[in-house]
């Protein structure tokens, strides 16, 4: 088992599938082993991007093992996302991929009826007394209909294996005034980290962590925009920004999910669509997108700078 301690460019895999919507882990395994060979620092699956909650649980696990082996000996931690509906089939998840090899497990409140914080707490402090995998709580109010409070994450930091905050906020102002707050009152060492395709691109922070769905299909100009960031190089971050902005107009304009996987395809990924009923994106969508990688390829700065 590897550290994971959630910093760095954490990359979000897609799962692809067949025509049809069988899962297609051969597909996934041969993604999985370019990407840890690419640069980032993680990676975890079963995420948002990886379509967690459109399979089974059976399908996860499989996931969870294919994402482990076709990792092993990269040195790059594997970890995975637990999210579900009840506390119950999380802990399920969670034992799950601790079984299947997972470095880390990753946690959003996801429910029918939004939560309120003390069922967020009883419930991370449940996961967390039941399985010794580190874990990184997240933010992710768009698809679960809950903010999470600053103090509340912070509160959480200081259970024995919370180890990281995946967070996001609606501007880079909002993002500065939460990372503050967090620092101020969070267990030492524990990683504040960012996500938010939009956000990244505009705020380019300089967080403990990024994590990133396009990071696990564009993997080495997000390496290489992260380390500009970090390095504190402006002109080169600057430089990213106007590379990338082209790609993330487009990428605005569609369902994030099923664009997503018209980007992994694009970008050399074997897959179809996400499941029914979220549908592809138009023709003319991924002929755009196409185009935007295609010049963000030949306009980048050098990747090995």
């Amino acid at each position: 088992m590897l550290s994971m301690t959630f910093t760095g460019l954490v990359a979000y895999p897609i799962t692809p599938f067949q025509q049809g919507g069988r899962l297609d882990l051969e597909s996934f395994g041969r993604h999985v082993g370019r990407l840890v060979r690419s640069g980032v620092d993680a990676l975890v699956v079963l995420g948002s991007s990886g379509s967690f909650a459109y399979l089974s649980g059976e399908e996860r696990a499989e996931v969870v093992r294919a994402a482990v082996e076709a990792a092993r000996g990269s040195g790059v931690p594997v970890g995975a996302g637990i999210s579900a509906m009840t506390t119950r089939e999380v802990l399920e998840m969670a034992y799950a991929a601790e079984n299947g090899g997972a470095d880390g497990l990753v946690l959003n409140p996801l429910s029918y009826i939004p939560l309120v914080s003390q069922e967020i707490a009883d419930q991370v402090e449940t996961v967390a007394a039941a399985v010794s995998l580190p874990l990184c709580i997240y933010n992710n109010p768009t698809t679960t209909g809950f903010t999470y409070p600053v103090e509340l994450a912070a509160e959480l930091s200081w259970l024995e294996n919370v180890s990281a905050f995946k967070d996001t906020a609606d501007s880079p102002q909002d993002l500065a005034a939460r990372r503050s707050r967090f620092a101020e009152l969070a267990e030492p060492g524990t990683a504040h980290g960012v996500s938010g395709e939009r956000l990244l691109h505009e705020a380019a922070p300089d967080a403990a962590a990024w994590h990133s769905g396009i990071a696990a299909v564009l993997p080495r100009q997000y390496a290489a925009f992260r380390a500009a960031v970090v390095a504190g190089d402006d002109h080169a971050v600057r430089t990213w920004q106007a590379a990338l902005a082209p790609l993330m107009e487009i990428l605005r304009q569609e369902r994030p999910l099923s664009s997503l996987y018209a980007l992994a395809e694009v970008c050399g990924v074997s897959t179809a669509p996400p499941r029914r009923p979220l549908l592809p994106i138009p023709s003319g969508s991924r002929q755009r997108l196409a185009q935007a990688v295609e010049e963000l390829l030949d306009e980048a700065p050098d990747e090995r700078a």
